[in-house]
């Protein structure tokens, strides 16, 4: 067993059985399409995905590797895998234009968190974080 797989294992096994009583229902509506007449809504799949994560909200200001500085509003872990969706043009598994609804009813804006650990095994984070801003 290499690395990659001795650190996915421990995140599964050793990690998720204590942090299940921390974690929260998350709602992701996920974009499929761009609006379909001018100043039409998004199109979103029918299916809302529930995803548990560990949840943090509370505004904090952070420096994109751009330069450019933002305001989050919550931090969300997700510590297992996220299914993909499939639709054309979109980023998999978690779209920015994906939206996603915290048990307090908070939603905004996604940005993934740069520079996470990646698995070199499958060419995904060992835990995919996301920013609402």
């Amino acid at each position: 067993m290499g690395l990659p797989e001795i650190i996915s294992t421990a995140i599964s096994g050793a990690v998720l059985p204590y942090v299940g009583g921390l974690t929260v229902e998350v709602l992701i509506d996920r974009w499929v399409g761009p609006p379909l007449a001018f100043g039409g809504p998004e199109q979103f799949a029918d299916d809302t995905l529930i995803v548990t994560g560990l949840v943090q909200e509370g505004e904090v200001h952070h420096k994109r590797p751009d330069g450019q500085a933002i305001t989050t509003k919550a931090r969300i872990a997700f510590l297992e895998e996220v299914p993909h969706n499939g639709a054309p043009d979109r980023k998999e598994p978690i779209d920015p234009r994906d939206r996603i609804t915290l048990p307090s009813g908070l939603t905004g804006h996604l940005a993934e968190l740069p520079g996470v650990m990646v698995n070199p095994t499958t060419g995904q984070p060992y835990v995919r974080v996301v920013w609402i801003e």
